[in-house]
């Protein structure tokens, strides 16, 4: 839907850049986009896409507004920052990766033996707490209490081991397929549609600020280039 304010046209959906990508630097509210069509002499029309803060108008606030391909231009210097160039580099970087995934593969696997192990001995002091119910050697109040507990113990164990699972086929590979990601961003952008190049902002640098005109990413979300560590 199309809103119509004071000769600008905003389109909240298609907006690259807006939609809660960028807050503003000055106040902390959302960078809102507006697209302005201006009338040429020969009867044509230009369209500029500006980006400002959704308070732009407040009293003291700076009347900041910054042209959509000079964001475009600092968001493919951001992706270039990510790319390694050296062939070498990027082959260690997967290699390291790989280990790291195949150590925390076998903590897992560590985790889940041991898991099995407390549900075995849980299972053979359920046998045990029947047959003295049966023998008459507890009563039944002291029974249902153990029981209880002992069934709450396997429940948690069950969900660990549930949780095990899935974290293992989750993120099996998954730190190497976002690096391969990171040195493919810029390629990618320039062909993809406006759903893909919203979904890249979420991997890379949600919660960006634009401080003036300058986009300053959110370091703690954006894909790092990777340091190589020097061997002494």
């Amino acid at each position: 839907m199309q809103a119509l304010l004071g000769g600008s046209i905003y389109h909240a959906t298609t907006l690259t850049y807006a939609g809660q990508f960028m807050t503003c630097g000055h106040c902390g509210h959302p960078i809102t986009g507006e697209l302005v069509r201006k009338k040429r002499k020969d009867g044509g029309i230009n369209e500029h896409v500006y980006y400002r803060c959704a308070r732009y108008t407040k009293p003291g606030h700076p009347r900041i507004r910054v042209k959509e391909a000079d964001i475009e231009a600092q968001v493919l210097a951001l992706f270039d920052k990510m790319k390694v160039e050296d062939e070498s580099v990027r082959d260690w970087f997967r290699a390291v990766l790989r280990s790291q995934t195949k150590d925390a593969q076998a903590d897992s696997a560590a985790q889940q033996t041991e898991l099995l192990r407390q549900r075995t001995l849980l299972t053979d002091q359920q046998d045990r707490l029947i047959n003295m119910r049966l023998d008459e050697e507890i009563d039944q109040e002291l029974f249902a209490k153990k029981h209880q507990q002992i069934r709450d113990r396997m429940a948690s164990i069950k969900l660990q081991l549930d949780v095990l699972d899935r974290s293992k086929d989750e993120t099996a590979e998954l730190a190497v397929k976002v690096f391969e990601l990171s040195q493919t961003l810029k390629e990618k952008w320039v062909t993809a549609d406006y759903a893909t190049k919203r979904r890249l902002l979420e991997i890379v640098c949600l919660n960006s600020v634009l401080d003036g005109v300058t986009l300053v990413p959110d370091n703690k979300k954006a894909l790092r280039r990777p340091r190589r560590r020097a061997c002494f």
